[in-house]
């Protein structure tokens, strides 16, 4: 045979024995995945080239369509404050969700003895082939197939909320998002229960997130194994997508939660300037469309009595 499936488990592994406890084989991967996504935010930062190049136009591009989201969603003020973060997190997930197809990601490592079956186990080459592969520790992994990845950026997602909705709503309309005894026990019970919520949304969204590209992974894995790699390919366009549709998701949903966690109750203040706000702007576009059909009938008004 020419390789065994290697042992899999869900806690990441140290990069070597004796390392530092975060120092895994999804660290690495998570740094790189940091520093892409630094990287296209300074490229879309710079100053623009006046015959930009198809990197450049492509980047933009993305950029526009996260920002349209954002102001479509949280209107346009705080759309554009939200920006950077959905895109940060958008951008990084991706990146760290992508990883799973990259070739050779997962095929380079070493052998280990504390695998089942692995005792005695001695170091033969960094590839994962043979009959020992089973013992097999890969020296890189994807980021997002670590739970702790995902939880503390569902953790970073909810204290964001918080600050957005203090920094916006200010210190008592917050406050008064949990402890309200305006509408009597109901409303108190009402906010006791959103209170829960944003704790559970951590749960919510990180394990999503690493359910999904952690069953990917452990699906190509297998498929490579079943089929020496070839029957797999199409499960690699398969997590693509998925990876994207994921990176996605967390970050509409980090978007939604920075949206409601700027309203309160009742739908006061800040609903109610998103509201003014797209009702302006929809006046505005049917007093232009007014004032474009009106133009031609103006010279044919003194006519109409003559008519008769």
């Amino acid at each position: 045979m020419l390789w065994n499936l290697p042992h899999i488990q869900i806690a990441p592994d140290l990069l070597y024995p004796g390392a530092p406890i975060f120092l895994t084989n999804t660290f690495i991967l998570t740094i790189v995945s940091a520093i892409l996504v630094a990287i296209l935010f300074l490229i879309a930062a710079r100053k623009p080239k006046i015959v930009p190049g198809w990197f450049q136009n492509f980047i933009e591009w993305v950029f526009e369509q996260l920002l349209n989201l954002c102001e479509e969603v949280a209107g346009r003020e705080n759309g554009r404050r939200f920006f950077p973060w959905v895109a940060t997190l958008f951008l990084l997930i991706l990146f760290a969700n992508w990883w799973e197809i990259i070739p050779f990601v997962e095929s380079i490592g070493t052998k280990t003895t504390e695998a089942p079956g692995c005792a005695g186990v001695m170091q033969q080459g960094i590839l994962l082939t043979g009959q020992y592969s089973s013992c097999f520790v890969p020296w890189l992994r994807p980021p997002s197939t670590d739970l702790n990845l995902t939880v503390v950026l569902s953790i970073m997602t909810i204290v964001l909320t918080q600050i957005y909705g203090f920094r916006i709503l200010g210190w008592k309309l917050q406050v008064s998002r949990y402890i309200s005894l305006k509408e009597g026990p109901i409303g108190l019970i009402v906010g006791i229960l959103d209170f829960f919520l944003e704790l559970l949304r951590v749960l919510s969204l990180s394990f999503r997130l690493f359910g999904n590209i952690f069953a990917g992974d452990v699906l190509l894995l297998v498929m490579s194994f079943i089929s020496v790699g070839i029957g797999a390919i199409p499960f690699y366009f398969l997590e693509a997508f998925v990876g994207f549709i994921q990176a996605y998701v967390f970050a509409f949903l980090a978007l939604l939660y920075f949206t409601l966690g700027t309203t309160v109750h009742g739908g006061e203040e800040p609903e109610e300037q998103h509201l003014t706000e797209v009702s302006h702007a929809s006046r505005q576009r049917v007093e232009r469309g007014l004032g474009h059909e009106a133009t031609p009938a103006t010279p044919a008004t003194p006519a109409t009595p003559s008519a008769h």
